[in-house]
């Protein structure tokens, strides 16, 4: 055996030592304890709550035009209060799931956040974070309410989204 093959087959040993040690990782001790084994507990990080900013916190520069900043976290009940605030004749549904419209849709596809309905007209309403517009659960959803014949519009919950551009853009369709 040459010194290339020798170093070849060293180099091989040492890769498949390493791939081994990845994929068959050492297996634990066997413990003496009988019983249930008890893990101790971590406290839990603490949760931070979504706020919305009201226009005199909102951020503006110089020339007075609106600057994007994120803090804008609208959650969906500033969305509910402003749907039944402005369609309270409409029947108004929350969290509807996308199997209603087609049993055979993906489970995974976005839910309609709201659903007002008033007689024959129909409007399917998303409350959406800034990257989720472009993923299947939702572009699904949409595919499957267009099949339906139900418009569809969404709101992303980090943006401006004052009470008269929502109910201007629901009304637009309706």
């Amino acid at each position: 055996m040459g010194l290339f093959d020798k170093l070849t087959d060293k180099i091989f040993k040492e890769t498949q030592k390493a791939v081994d040690g990845i994929l068959k990782p050492n297996k634990p001790a066997q413990s003496t304890q009988t019983g249930p084994v008890q893990t101790p507990v971590q406290a839990a990080a603490p949760v931070q709550t979504a706020t919305v900013t009201t226009d005199a916190e909102r951020i503006y520069d110089e020339d007075g035009k609106y600057e994007f900043n994120d803090t804008f976290n609208r959650d969906t009940a500033y969305f509910r209060d402003i749907i039944q605030r402005n369609f309270a004749d409409y029947v108004i549904e929350e969290g509807v799931s996308i199997s209603r419209f087609d049993a055979s849709a993906h489970p995974k596809c976005t839910p309609v956040t709201f659903l007002l309905t008033k007689g024959t007209k129909t409007v399917a309403f998303f409350v959406m974070k800034v990257n989720q517009t472009a993923g299947m659960p939702y572009r699904g959803a949409r595919q499957v309410l267009r099949a339906a014949g139900i418009p569809s519009i969404h709101c992303i919950s980090n943006y401006k989204n004052e009470e008269a551009y929502v109910v201007n853009r629901i009304r637009t369709i309706l």
